[in-house]
């Protein structure tokens, strides 16, 4: 069986790795969370599709020849 300083020991060696270790947890979590986030970029642009008289679409700069 386990004793009841032996369980205060565990639960203080517990609590100061958790206060220990509280910066690198934080980065961590800040690196997961840029990783997780939604990308905004501006390179995004719309493209117009004109419909032609077949029904498919196309760009309206491009032409087929």
């Amino acid at each position: 069986m386990i004793g009841a300083g032996e369980v205060l020991v565990l639960a203080v060696l517990v609590a100061l790795l958790y206060w220990a270790l509280s910066p690198l947890r934080r980065r961590l979590e800040v690196w997961i969370r840029r990783r997780l986030a939604p990308r905004r970029s501006g390179r995004g642009q719309v493209v117009v599709l004109e419909r032609r008289r077949d029904g498919t679409f196309s760009r309206e700069d491009r032409h087929d020849g």
